[in-house]
C-alpha cells in the first residue's frame, strides 16, 4: 500500500522510467531527469526485454513493473534493446525517485510571447509548482500559454481542481456522482483566476482522469482552446482503502465525474476544438521533437490568442532554473 500512496505524493523507490507495452517487452517512453535510469544510460525509445534474467515478453506493464520493484539500494539487471543492435545488460540501483509534475518550462515563441510547459501528472504540489513556473514565464515576457497534457494519466482530483482554480474566476470545476449521496460533490473555483492570460491545452489519447477534469473545465468555461485528439475517457474516481493485512491496500472506484456542462468523461473523453493527430516520434527526453504537428498547431492557436499569427517554425528556449 505504501507504493500507492508514494505515487500520489510524487515519489517512490524504483528506477525512474515510464513504460508502455510493446510486442517484445516494454517500451521506455520517458526517463525521469536525475533518476537512476538516466544515470545508467537508459533512454526513451529503449526496449526492456528482460528483468533479472527473466524474459518479460508477453507480460503486462503491471506484471513487468512488479519485477522492477525492490528495496531501496538493491540492484536489478535489465536486458535492453536499442535500435537494431544486440541486447545489452544494464545494472541499475533502485533509489528514491522524485517525480517532477511540471517539465519543459519554455518560452517557445519569444516574439509572440508564447509560454509552454508539460504537466506530467497531478500531484499534491502540482498547483504550487505550476504557479512558480508561470511566474518565471511571466517574467520572461509570456503573453499566452500552452499547457501540454499529452501522456498525463491523471493523479489527484484535488490537484486538478487546484490547477483549474489558477485560471478560472469562479464556477464549477467538476462534479462527482456516486452510488450514495455522500459521494456527490461539486468542486468549485475559489481564487478568482490568478492567471488571466490566453490558454491553450494540448491533449492526446493518453490524457486521462485529472487531465480530463482540467481540460473539461477549461473547455466548458470558454477559458481556452483544446488541441489534439480525443482524450482517454476515464470517468472514475478511485480511493485507496487499507485492508486488515499489514501493508496491503486496495484501489477501488467510488464515483464518476462530470464536466461543468454535465458531460460525462467515462468512455467519452474530452473532444478537442482543434483536431490534430500526433505524428512525431519521442526524443531522448520522451518529448516530441521535429514534426510535432499537434504542438505546432497549439502554438499557432496560442499566437493568435496573443494577437500574433506568425508563419515561423516553433523554436524552444529553455528557461534557467
Amino acid at each position: 500500500m505504501e507504493d500507492l500512496y508514494s505515487q500520489i505524493e510524487g515519489n517512490f523507490v524504483g528506477l525512474g522510467v515510464e513504460l508502455k507495452s510493446a510486442s517484445d517487452g516494454l517500451l521506455v517512453v520517458h526517463v525521469i531527469p536525475g533518476s537512476p535510469a538516466e544515470r545508467s544510460g537508459i533512454r526513451a525509445g529503449d526496449h526492456l526485454i528482460g528483468v533479472g534474467g527473466r524474459s518479460i515478453g508477453g507480460l503486462s506493464v503491471d506484471e513487468a513493473a512488479h519485477l522492477l520493484q525492490g528495496p531501496e539500494g538493491s540492484l536489478v539487471t535489465l536486458a535492453v534493446l536499442r535500435g537494431a543492435g544486440p541486447a545489452r545488460a544494464m545494472t541499475v540501483r533502485r533509489e528514491h525517485v522524485e517525480v517532477p509534475s511540471i517539465e519543459d518550462i519554455q518560452l517557445i515563441d519569444r516574439t509572440a510571447g508564447v509560454g509552454y510547459l508539460h504537466i506530467t501528472s497531478f500531484q499534491k504540489t502540482t498547483a504550487a509548482d505550476l504557479d512558480a513556473a508561470l511566474r518565471r514565464l511571466d517574467s520572461a515576457g509570456m503573453r499566452s500559454l500552452v499547457i501540454d497534457l499529452r501522456g498525463n494519466p491523471g493523479g489527484l482530483l484535488s490537484a486538478a481542481v487546484d490547477v483549474a482554480d489558477l485560471f478560472l474566476d469562479r464556477g464549477l470545476v467538476v462534479a462527482t456522482r456516486g452510488r450514495s449521496p455522500e459521494e456527490d460533490f461539486n468542486y468549485t473555483a475559489s481564487q478568482a483566476g490568478t492567471w488571466r492570460l490566453p490558454l491553450t491545452v494540448l491533449i492526446d489519447g493518453d490524457s486521462a482522469s485529472s487531465s480530463e477534469i482540467f481540460a473539461g473545465a477549461i473547455r466548458d468555461h470558454g477559458r481556452g482552446r483544446i488541441v489534439g485528439v480525443r482524450s482517454y475517457g476515464k470517468g472514475s474516481i478511485q480511493g485507496i482503502f487499507p485492508l486488515q493485512i499489514a501493508g496491503v491496500g486496495m484501489r477501488l472506484t467510488t464515483a464518476s465525474f462530470y464536466s461543468p456542462a454535465g458531460r460525462p468523461f467515462s468512455r467519452v473523453g474530452v473532444e478537442p476544438d482543434v483536431w490534430v493527430q500526433q505524428t512525431a516520434r519521442p526524443d531522448a527526453a520522451g518529448r516530441s521533437s521535429s514534426g510535432d504537428a499537434a504542438l505546432a498547431a497549439a502554438v499557432e492557436v496560442a499566437r493568435n490568442a496573443a494577437g500574433h499569427s506568425l508563419a515561423q517554425p516553433v523554436s524552444r528556449r529553455i528557461l534557467p532554473r
